[in-house]
C-alpha cells in the first residue's frame, strides 16, 4: 500500500512536466495560414499581378516560429477549382477543409490609374477577422505597397512583430511606366522590395486620375476613383439618399426586377436591403428623395410589366424592418429632379392605351398618403418626363430648359419655348427602352411585332467646382450602330461630360476616362458621406447572353478642384 501511493505521488508530479513539454512542442509549432488568390476587378489581363501578390504574401508572411503558408501542393487543387470571386464564407470553408488556422484573402480593383486593395486576415478558431485592411493608390508599385503593409499589420497586431518599409518611390512617371510591360514593372519592383518588411502604419494620399478624352477642354485634376465589385446583373438605374433615416446615405441601383440598397463603408459596398418584382416586371428607372417630409428618402421606381404594357410603378420606404411598399401598382412614370436653389422636385407622367406618354408632366406631391399631381410643368409636346431639366443653366438668372431630342441632341429652350441652343452633336445615348406596338406591324401568330421607344438619359444641372457658376453633366456613350437601327443599340465605351456655358454655347470642362461598355445612370451625390457631392455612376461592362452573365459596377468620382489663377 505504501509502494502504491509513493508512485501514485511520482505520476502527479510527472504529469505537469508531460503536460508543459506538450505544450511547448505544440507552441514551438508555427501556425498556418491559408493564402488564397486575390480576386482582381479590371478590364484588363492583371494575372501577373495576381500571381505576384500571392508570391509576395507567402513570402511576408513566413515568421519563423510563429506562422508557415501552406504549400501549392497542400492547396492544389482547391485553390484551381476557386470561382472568379471568393467571399468570406466560401475562404472560411477551404480553410478550415484544409485544417488552417488563418485564411488570407482580398481583391485588387484597378480603374483607369487608380488601384485599391482590399484584405481581410480571419482567424479559423475565433471566427472573427482579426485583420482589415483596405487602402487606395495609383498605378502598380502601390500594389506592392499595400501588400507590404497588409503583412506588416498583420505581423504587428496578430504577431507582435514591428516592421517598416518606405513607399516605393515615384521617380518613374506615369506617362514612362505605360512605355513598359506590366511583367517588366513587376519585376523591377519586387526586386527594390524583395526582403524589406512591410510599413506598420502609414496615411495614403487618395489617387487622382488624369481623366480627359478628345474634345475635353481642361486643366483641371479629375477626382479621386472608386468601384465597387462587380454585380452579375445589368444595372439599369442608380440613385443616393438617406433611404433608412439615420443621417447617412445610402447607393440604390436597380436591375431588371430587383432594387438593391447598399452603402459605402471604409470603402467596403455593404448590401442593406433587396427588393425582388414578379418575373414579368422590368424596372425602368430609380429616384431617391424625401417627398412625404418625414426624415427618411422613399425609393420612387418606374415599373412596367412587359406582357401587358402597363405601368405598374410603387415607392418603397424604410419601415423599420425593411423596404415596404407604401405605393403600389401606380400609373406614373417618376423622376426626381434637383433643380438648384430648388431642391428635389418629384414629376409624374401617365401613359396612355396607344401612346407611351400621356400629354403633360406634373409635380406631384405628398397628400393623405399618396402623391396627388399638382402643377402641369410648361413643356414642349415632344418633351416627356425623362431626359430634361431646368435651372439657371446660362448662369444670368434666367431658368432655361434643357432637354434631350428623340435623337440624342441637346437643346436649350427659354421660358417661351423657343430654342436657343443646340449641340449640333449627340450626347447621351441608353439601352434602357419602352416596347410599342410597331405602326405597320403584320401579326405573326398572335404575336406583333414591336418597336423599341428608348428612354433618353438624365441632364443634370450643378455647381461642380463652387465657383457660383452652374454646369451641364451628361453621358456620352459610343453607339456603334450609330442609331440607325430602332431595335438596335450596340454600345462599346462611354464617359461622363461637364459641360460649362460661355456666349457661344455650352462647352466641354473636364471628363472622366473612356470606359469600356457604356454607362446605364449617374447622379450626383455624398455617397461615401464625406460631406461633399460625388459622381456617381453605373456602368454596364457586359450584357447578359447565352455566352454568360451580365456584368455592372458602380463608379464614385470626385470633382475637380476649382483651378488656381
Amino acid at each position: 500500500m505504501k509502494h502504491k501511493i509513493i508512485l501514485f505521488i511520482n505520476l502527479l508530479a510527472i504529469i505537469p512536466l508531460i503536460f508543459c513539454n506538450a505544450v511547448a512542442v505544440r507552441a514551438e509549432k508555427p501556425a498556418r495560414v491559408l493564402i488564397l488568390p486575390f480576386t482582381v476587378h479590371s478590364d484588363k489581363d492583371l494575372t501577373f499581378l495576381k500571381d505576384g501578390i500571392t508570391d509576395m504574401l507567402s513570402t511576408r508572411l513566413t515568421l519563423e516560429g510563429k506562422l508557415l503558408p501552406l504549400s501549392k501542393g497542400e492547396t492544389g487543387q482547391e485553390i484551381k477549382s476557386l470561382s472568379e470571386s471568393v467571399d468570406e464564407q466560401t475562404a472560411i470553408s477551404l480553410g478550415r477543409k484544409l485544417g488552417a488556422d488563418y485564411v488570407s484573402y482580398g481583391s485588387l480593383t484597378v480603374f483607369g490609374d487608380s488601384i485599391s486593395t482590399d484584405a481581410r486576415f480571419f482567424d479559423l478558431h475565433k471566427n472573427e477577422p482579426l485583420v482589415i485592411f483596405y487602402e487606395s493608390g495609383k498605378g502598380h508599385s502601390d500594389v506592392i505597397y499595400h501588400v507590404n503593409l497588409f503583412a506588416g499589420q498583420i505581423s504587428e497586431r496578430v504577431f507582435g512583430r514591428k516592421t517598416f518599409s518606405p513607399r516605393p518611390s515615384r521617380k518613374t512617371t506615369s506617362s514612362d511606366e505605360s512605355r513598359k510591360h506590366p511583367d517588366l514593372i513587376w519585376k523591377e519592383l519586387k526586386k527594390k522590395t524583395e526582403g524589406t518588411a512591410a510599413p506598420v502604419s502609414e496615411p495614403l494620399s487618395v489617387a487622382t486620375v488624369p481623366d480627359t478624352v478628345p474634345g475635353a477642354v481642361s486643366e483641371q485634376a479629375a477626382g479621386a476613383v472608386w468601384k465597387s465589385r462587380n454585380f452579375k446583373i445589368r444595372i439599369k438605374g442608380v440613385a443616393v439618399g438617406d433611404v433608412d433615416g439615420d443621417g447617412t446615405n445610402e447607393t440604390v441601383f436597380i436591375s431588371r426586377k430587383e432594387v438593391l440598397i447598399y452603402r459605402y463603408l471604409a470603402g467596403r459596398f455593404v448590401k442593406l436591403g433587396e427588393v425582388r418584382s414578379n418575373l414579368f416586371h422590368n424596372h425602368i428607372s430609380v429616384d431617391v428623395a424625401d417627398i412625404n417630409g418625414n426624415g427618411k428618402s422613399e425609393i420612387f421606381v418606374t415599373n412596367m410589366n412587359n406582357d401587358r404594357g402597363m405601368l405598374l410603378s410603387f415607392v418603397l420606404e424604410w419601415d423599420g424592418a425593411e423596404f415596404a411598399k407604401i405605393v403600389d401598382k401606380s400609373g406614373w412614370y417618376y423622376r426626381v429632379l434637383n433643380v438648384p436653389g430648388k431642391g428635389n422636385v418629384l414629376l409624374g407622367q401617365k401613359r396612355e392605351v396607344r401612346e407611351i406618354f400621356a400629354p403633360g408632366v406634373y409635380e406631384l406631391k405628398w397628400g393623405n398618403g399618396v402623391y396627388v399631381s399638382a402643377d402641369r410643368r410648361i413643356l414642349p409636346e415632344e418633351i416627356n418626363v425623362f431626359g430634361f431639366n431646368y435651372g439657371d443653366i446660362l448662369n444670368n438668372g434666367q431658368e432655361e430648359i434643357i432637354a434631350f431630342t428623340k435623337n440624342d441632341y441637346i437643346r436649350i429652350l427659354g421660358r417661351d419655348g423657343n430654342e436657343e441652343w443646340n449641340s449640333g452633336e449627340r450626347f447621351g445615348g441608353s439601352a434602357t427602352y419602352i416596347e410599342f406596338p410597331a405602326e405597320a406591324s403584320a401579326s405573326i401568330g398572335n404575336q406583333k411585332e414591336t418597336d423599341h421607344f428608348y428612354l433618353p438619359q438624365r441632364i443634370l444641372i450643378t455647381d461642380t467646382d463652387k465657383d457660383g457658376k452652374n454646369e451641364v453633366i451628361v453621358c456620352r456613350n459610343t453607339d456603334t450602330t450609330r442609331r440607325i437601327f430602332s431595335r438596335l443599340r450596340m454600345f462599346k465605351s462611354g464617359h461622363i461630360e461637364c459641360l460649362g456655358w460661355e456666349s457661344l454655347g455650352l462647352y466641354p470642362k473636364w471628363a472622366t476616362r473612356q470606359i469600356s461598355g457604356y454607362i446605364s445612370d449617374y447622379v450626383v451625390g455624398d455617397m461615401d458621406n464625406d460631406g461633399k457631392n460625388e459622381l456617381v455612376f453605373s456602368v454596364v461592362a457586359k450584357t447578359s447572353s447565352v455566352l454568360g452573365k451580365a456584368k455592372s459596377f458602380i463608379v464614385s468620382q470626385e470633382f475637380p478642384s476649382k483651378p488656381e489663377n
